[in-house]
């Protein structure tokens, strides 16, 4: 790797100047602790701005030698040095385009640094270092990243804030630290409570990290960072199809034995319940009750759904390959609070049906999902129906017909890409663009999914549950959501560095994954409670 050889730009854009701060540099040696790491240049001073500044400073880089911009703020007063250079370690100015220690990390806002490569800053040929940063994180389709992926602090300790402000600066002149360093703040904070505040957001972001900085392929929300706001449900993997392109029928988990949420709780409801009273404390956008197989298989899926409906969680959704949704079940699924139901249909012809659908009848199905929407509109139920297909090449001609036959009779026609389920099948043609270039996988940001033993796994996709955490019974999703767990994972795909022990490593459904889709913008769409919740 190439060493990193930085020039360090300090940053005084938005900092209050004058004389607590200036005494605050003084005593922290702050000035002196920058010089250790590189050669400084001042920046968002009125001598350093215009062409003229920008000019000088490509000068100076030149002059030193220097392959990466190294910028801090003037109001980090515990910027740690010895952190610093260690974090460097992982930067490669040759391979990645950017640097940092603030954001996705494990260490309190401002105590580390961020740094954008020398040639990065000159193809972008923005008017500051800071500048090219923010452009990176904004748009960062193909571009490289080096995250610190030491995990220093507590999830609680990375959102407090050790930037100069009112209220620190009061506390720093009645208790000054003993240490200018993350040890130092770490105890000044456990004595100094008032002092120490967490990170407050300046403004909306389109993704944040879970402190809700500003963060490149973060979550997608707000609320998200704190509690995903998409939880799904597994409830069993036992199905009545065999359907050609469904891991479901091509794989053999645990030997093919059937299982049942619930099963394992003496046939109660403990780990659904569990679940589903945490998301009443959250702004959870929906809950998708579906499975690895058919989840009206599942001898106690109503009680499911009247729990979720009692509780006031919602919307709910329902996925189903519509075989057993006769008038009877059709009814007691309009009565139990289900804001939508997804029917996987994958033709529009009988024979290409009965060839993908292997074990289901198509004209039964047909006539359970034409006799669903005639109860719907005679109830004038708020029920949404959706009509899935996944492309493949049983049915590759037929996506035109598909769509014309359906859409003037439900709310929306989804048309999906094929992928490989982690491996298991061969997926579609992508699509999309850039895909070549691999982004980290949305799943481990945007959802969780509770399986049919009781346990949250990451990956929707995952049918043979290597991407399981914990069981719900020994850890609730909010502190699994937090945990070590996803915050590993979420690093390995933040970095492009996927350890090869991963189920993620040879996974190529990332390029089917694109940030821009998604199941939970349907719902949204459909939903409009969902969105503005």
């Amino acid at each position: 790797m190439v060493q990193t050889v930085p020039l360090v730009v300090l940053d005084w854009e938005g900092v209050e100047r004058g004389q607590p701060l200036t005494a605050l540099h003084e005593a922290s040696a702050f000035r002196e602790r920058l010089e250790a790491l590189g050669p400084v240049v001042d920046w968002g001073v009125p001598e350093t701005e215009g062409p003229s500044a920008k000019a000088a400073l490509r000068e100076r880089m030149t002059a030193h030698g220097a392959n990466a911009l190294l910028f801090v703020e003037a109001g980090q007063l515990f910027l740690d040095t010895d952190l610093v250079r260690r974090g460097l370690t992982l930067f490669d100015p040759e391979r990645h385009d950017v640097f940092t220690q603030w954001e996705h990390c494990r260490l309190p806002v401002g105590v580390g640094a961020r740094a954008v490569s020398a040639s990065t800053w000159l193809e972008l040929d923005t008017d500051s270092p800071m500048q090219a940063y923010d452009l990176v994180r904004d748009q960062p389709r193909g571009r490289k990243f080096a995250y610190d992926t030491q995990q220093r602090v507590s999830y609680e300790e990375s959102r407090l804030d050790t930037r100069f402000g009112p209220a620190l600066g009061a506390a720093l002149e009645v208790c000054p630290p003993t240490e200018w360093n993350l040890a130092g703040f770490l105890a000044w904070s456990e004595f100094n409570a008032g002092g120490a505040v967490p990170y407050a957001p300046r403004g909306a972001a389109a993704r944040v990290d879970e402190r809700l900085m500003p963060a490149a392929y973060g979550f997608e929300s707000a609320a998200c960072a704190v509690f995903p706001t998409y939880v799904m449900f597994d409830i069993t993997n036992v199905c009545n199809a065999a359907c050609i392109h469904c891991p479901q029928s091509i794989r053999a988990e645990d030997g093919g034995r059937p299982e049942f949420l619930g099963a394992r709780e003496h046939q109660t409801l403990e780990a659904f319940q569990r679940v589903i009273d945490e998301c009443t404390e959250h702004d959870v956008r929906f809950v998708r009750i579906t499975a690895d197989g058919e989840p009206l298989v599942h001898p106690h899926l109503f009680d499911m759904l009247e729990y979720a409906r009692d509780r006031g969680v919602g919307p709910v959704g329902l996925t189903t390959n519509g075989s057993l949704v006769k008038e009877a079940q059709a009814e007691r699924l309009l009565d139990s609070g289900l804001a939508m139901v997804d029917f996987s249909l994958d033709a529009v012809r009988e024979e290409t049906f009965q060839q993908i659908r292997v074990g289901l009848r198509y004209d039964r199905v047909r006539e359970n999902v034409l006799r669903f929407l005639e109860l719907r509109d005679a109830r004038g139920a708020d029920v949404k129906v959706v009509v899935s297909f996944v492309k493949q090449e049983a049915n590759a001609g037929e996506v035109d017909e598909f769509r014309a036959a359906w859409e003037p009779l439900v709310d929306e026609v989804v048309v999906r890409e094929m992928i490989s389920n982690v491996g298991l099948n061969e997926p579609s043609q992508n699509l999309w663009p850039g895909w070549d270039q691999r982004w980290p996988c949305a799943h481990f940001f945007r959802r969780v999914v509770i399986n049919h033993r009781g346990e949250l796994k990451a990956c929707p996709i995952d049918w043979e549950q290597k991407t399981v955490n914990a069981p719900i019974s020994a850890q609730g999703v909010f502190e699994q959501w937090h945990g070590d767990f996803y915050w590993s994972h979420r690093m390995q795909h933040l970095n492009d560095a996927i350890l090869p022990s991963s189920a993620c490593s040879e996974c190529p459904d990332w390029a089917g994954t694109p940030w821009e889709l998604g199941y939970e913008k349907i719902i949204a769409r459909l939903t409009p409670q969902a969105a503005a919740s």
